[in-house]
């Protein structure tokens, strides 16, 4: 399993450990907490918690600003849209001033926001992370010449894959961050977590100094 890895029973599990996360994190940081959303099954999950009874006035989201970390390049309110997903979810629900929520939309506007807002380097208080079954993380994927990028902090990466355009925060972006939290669940997630238990480099495996939640089941045989 990659270092730092935490197993726990099943997807709710990990759901409620990655909330209990950002309720910590949230309480723990300054006059402003910048977070990194991802897409994903699991991570909506996790933003249906935040925005229930049990865990919304446990956290103080005037101070919250909410960025992503990768994004189809489709309409917002497109269901495939990251953004969209999050909306639905946790944003609408939540007292976050409008003006704090950054969508993606171009490669190039959402680099100069991030260098305007965190300056020198874009050190977000927490990202959260998933993985794909092929080992990627936000839209960089194993083999991708976006994995070479070391200056740019967003890029349209070259690759369609799955038929479809993305913007994408670089390797340097999510390594700047003072926490990283990978949200794993399923097993088909196990094989990428073995082969990265190997020592195999992949995508998710180059981000440095995650933290890991794993369900049992993408656990699996990834005991390296």
């Amino acid at each position: 399993m990659p270092p730092e890895a935490t197993v726990l029973p099943d997807a709710e599990a990990v759901a409620r450990a990655a909330a209990q996360n950002v309720v910590e994190t949230s309480a723990a940081a300054g006059e402003r907490y910048a977070i990194r959303l991802s897409g994903g099954s699991t991570p909506q999950a996790v933003y249906r918690l935040l925005a229930s009874a049990e865990y919304c006035d446990r956290i103080e989201w005037e101070r919250w600003h909410v960025f992503f970390g990768d994004e189809r390049q489709v309409p917002l309110n497109d269901p495939r849209s990251n953004f969209g997903n999050a909306r639905e979810s946790l944003l609408r629900h939540v007292p976050i001033p409008g003006t704090r929520v950054h969508p993606m939309t171009d490669a190039n506007e959402y680099e100069g926001l991030l260098r305007a807002f965190f300056g020198e380097s874009p050190d977000f208080d927490l990202l959260l992370l998933g993985m794909g079954d092929d080992g990627h993380t936000a839209s960089l994927f194993p083999d991708s010449i976006s994995l070479l990028d070391d200056e740019r902090w967003v890029i349209e990466p070259p690759d369609v894959v799955q038929g479809m355009a993305r913007i994408t925060l670089t390797l340097p972006a999510l390594n700047a961050a003072e926490r990283k939290l990978f949200l794993v669940c399923g097993v088909a997630k196990s094989p990428a977590l073995a082969r990265i238990a190997a020592g195999e480099r992949l995508p998710a495996s180059l981000v440095e100094g995650a933290e890991w939640l794993l369900d049992e089941a993408a656990r699996g045989d990834a005991t390296g």
